[in-house]
This record gives C-alpha cells, structure tokens and sequence, in this order.
C-alpha cells in the first residue's frame, strides 16, 4: 500500500506528566521524584502538499539531525526543583540543548507554528508509514516512554487525537513561556 504524505510523516506525540512529587524506596535508598511534564514530539518533513520542510526547515539548518534526515525530535521538560525552589524549563532539539533566547526565538516561533498546525491536522494527512512503528528510528524517538507494552504505547503516542490534543496543549505552554520571557 501507497500513502501519500502531506508535508510530514510519521508524527508522534508522547507526554508524561507526575502531578505531584513521590517519594520512591529502591532497597535502603529513598528517592524522590520530582513533579514534571516531559514531551517529545517527532516528525519527519517534506515539501510534498503545503512545503511543510521548506516552512519549517529553518528548524533543520540551526538544528539539524544527524542521524535522520528531515525529522524534528523535540523534547520539553518541565520540573519543580525543591532546592531552588521553582520551575525549571528545558528544551531540546535533534538531542541538542535548545536555549530560550533571542538568538532562538525565530526556531520557537517555528516550533509554535508547528505544534499550531498539528493541532489542527485532520486524521487523514497524520499518517504513517507501513513499518514505521516497527521500526529503530520510532522505537529511539521515543525511548523515553519504552514503559510496558512499548508497541501500544507507540500506537497512543501516534494516534492522531493525541497528537492533536498534546499538540495544542503545546501551544497553550508555548504562549506562556513566550509571554514570560517578554516579560522577564
């Protein structure tokens, strides 16, 4: 079977979120779990439909991915470090540090344009290819969520409600953390 691809392929969005910290005892030594949100969001893009690699290629060239051309792997983490006592933010982009500043707005700016677009993406243009659940490249975009049964969670993870639900969750974080760098 032949499917065509409209500007990206192969979209994943995961999400793990511990609401509150936990306190966890493996053998003598206790540990604690801090409250977080981690995200990871992987798509491959093309020119094909709407030039999806061409509008959002810029994202490539500052940050480009080594070893699979054309895909965005995107990480978030948010965290609540108890000694600090605040909120901690991190970005990562192809398994590079992405940092929030002025030098990088214009590649936040894209990633909010993206995860806007996804957000209203109909079922069918989030398509994947036949073996791609099976393959290497889905199984270590999203190593992270390998927990149980790794092929339901990768069928979750790409399902496209989800993607479009934590695509727009995104956005809403993204306008947040933009609002709070203008403001800081």
């Amino acid at each position: 079977m032949d499917i065509s691809f409209k500007g990206f392929r192969n979209t994943g969005i995961g999400v793990d979120i511990n609401k509150e910290s936990k306190q966890i005892l493996k053998g003598n030594l206790l540990f604690k779990r801090p409250k977080y949100v981690h995200l990871t969001l992987s798509t491959t893009l093309n020119d094909e439909g709407e030039k999806d690699l061409s509008t959002f290629g810029e994202i490539l060239r500052k940050f480009p991915n080594d070893c699979q051309k054309n895909t965005i792997i995107f990480h978030y983490d948010k965290y609540f470090v108890e000694s600090l006592n605040k909120t901690k933010k991190e970005f990562w982009l192809n398994y590079r540090p992405l940092v929030l500043n002025d030098a990088n707005l214009p590649i936040f700016s894209k990633l909010s344009q993206l995860f806007s677009k996804l957000s209203k993406t109909p079922d069918s243009e989030l398509k994947m290819g036949e073996k791609y659940l099976d393959s290497f490249d889905c199984k270590s975009n999203f190593s992270y969520f390998a927990k149980g049964d790794a092929k339901k969670i990768l069928q979750e993870i790409h399902n496209p409600e989800n993607v479009r639900k934590s695509a727009k969750d995104m956005c809403d974080e993204f306008q947040k953390i933009m609002i709070d760098y203008f403001n800081s």
